[in-house]
């Protein structure tokens, strides 16, 4: 008898363990009463040049892990592959075909926005919530960066 009670009790000693329990009793709240987190504190977003990763649609796939991982990959390649196309391969040939033909890089963001982006009908990839496209005159690259506050 002794040695049946030995077992269930290192069975729940180890159940608790797993469970990141440690025997003490955990009060459950009332029906109906609202259970608060805390709310991981957001990073601050910083500028950067737009590159591939800015793209809201993927973000969330990034993390997975085992089997979700397995199945979130084909996709998350597939909108990292598209915002590669645009980034790396789409604007640098708009942007030299556009200083080929006038001998001169955009001269303004609305510049850029309508002959490059508008113009050769370029698909940026849409960005999350407080971030805008800004083109830079001086290194003649597209940035994201964090929306203006009116």
């Amino acid at each position: 008898m002794n040695m049946i009670r030995l077992t269930w009790v290192l069975l729940f000693g180890m159940l608790g363990a797993c469970l990141g329990c440690d025997g003490g009793y955990v009060e459950e709240p009332a029906p109906g009463e609202a259970v608060s987190m805390p709310e991981p504190a957001p990073k601050p977003f910083e500028a950067r040049v737009a590159e591939v990763g800015v793209g809201i649609k993927g973000q969330s796939l990034r993390d997975e892990t085992g089997v979700g991982k397995i199945i979130a990959q084909p996709v998350s390649t597939l909108f990292a592959t598209k915002e590669k196309i645009a980034f790396e391969i789409l604007i640098p040939q708009a942007l030299g075909i556009f200083e080929a033909s006038n001998g001169r890089k955009p001269e303004s963001h609305e510049e850029f926005m309508e002959k490059i982006i508008k113009n050769q009908q370029i698909a940026l990839p849409k960005l999350p919530e407080g971030q805008v496209y800004r083109y830079h005159t001086d290194d003649a690259q597209l940035w994201v960066e964090p929306a203006p506050t009116e």
